[in-house]
């Protein structure tokens, strides 16, 4: 009997070479009795949750075909080559989970989509106000649209958020609405949008859903420059001045320094959603690829997280 598990084990670890792996389930079994582990479980983990990219010829090779990637502390990560849309990691990528302030990134879309013009002026009100982060800009100040967008997507600024929402000229359940159809527009299947800000737990989605949005919404000029500034100065229409912090911390770090950059992205949390980070990242000038993280244990969690597979990703991938 020993034998036998032990030749089933031997056979289903060499598959490893030739089957992609979903790193969640692999990590489950690693901390399961051996014992419990049989051929037929293995094979079936082994089996791809997502279909091979129709571009295989332009997909990175892997050529260290022995790893299977990171262990991580989030409960959902994603990576995928952005030009063949090939799935380099995985875990638990289809599981629908809150996803917080990363909501922001298609507020930004929606917003822009109306054409404005970003250096018009405008004043925070009292009603724009909502719990939960900074407020940058007090009510009553009056600065360019473009600050305004700076202020929520730099450094998640919630009342900013609001009154770009505002300024779109929609009624809040109106703006979600165009929130949830763009969303459809661009293949996010399986999420759904209930505020502007990621305040509700009820802004949900999975990590090939928001690969889908990360990639629609750095196509924006105005979106990407935002999203790869570490930090930022706006000032208002009085002199006064305001510093933002980006709170994705990888943009002061060595994957943002070549060979490596980060084109965009953007975090969120929720105690529903633990601490969440998206984000394109490229080396070399190219090479690029997606990395999403959701439900991670905290804010340096879901930074090592991202770090770890973009590392990963470039050492076991030949483009």
């Amino acid at each position: 009997m020993i034998y036998k598990m032990l030749a089933e084990i031997i056979l289903a670890v060499s598959l490893v070479q030739i089957f992609p792996v979903d790193a969640g389930v692999v990590e489950s079994y690693t901390k399961a009795e051996t014992s419990a582990v049989g051929f037929d479980t293995i094979m079936t983990a082994m089996r791809p949750s997502f279909p091979v990219a129709d571009d295989v010829a332009r997909a990175p090779k892997k050529i260290h075909p022995e790893s299977i990637g990171v262990i991580t502390a989030a409960t959902t990560a994603l990576v995928v080559d952005a030009v063949s849309g090939a799935v380099l990691f995985q875990k638990n990528a289809d599981e629908a989970r809150s996803i917080g302030s990363m909501t922001k990134l298609m507020t930004a879309m929606i917003f822009l989509s109306g054409n404005p013009d970003l250096n018009t002026p405008m004043t925070i009100e009292s009603e724009d106000f909502r719990e939960g982060g900074k407020q940058h800009i007090p009510a009553g100040k009056t600065v360019t649209i473009k600050d305004l967008l700076l202020a929520s997507l730099v450094s998640s600024d919630n009342t900013a958020t609001v009154a770009l929402a505002r300024l779109s000229g929609l009624s809040e359940s109106d703006f979600v609405a165009r929130m949830n159809e763009k969303a459809a527009e661009i293949g996010m299947v399986k999420t759904t949008f209930a505020d502007p800000t990621g305040l509700s737990p009820e802004n949900r989605s999975t990590a090939p859903d928001l690969v889908a949005m990360l990639r629609a919404a750095l196509q924006n000029e105005n979106i990407r420059f935002a999203t790869e500034q570490a930090a930022a100065t706006i000032t208002d229409a009085e002199g006064n001045a305001y510093q933002l912090e980006n709170t994705n911390e990888l943009l002061a770090g060595f994957v943002n320094q070549d060979p490596y950059k980060i084109v965009g992205g953007k975090t969120g949390y929720l105690p529903e959603a633990g601490y969440c980070l998206g984000l394109e990242a490229q080396k070399d000038g190219g090479k690029n690829i997606f990395v999403v993280v959701l439900g991670s244990d905290s804010t340096i969690g879901r930074l090592n997280d991202v770090k770890a597979l973009t590392v990963w990703a470039y050492n076991t991938y030949e483009w």
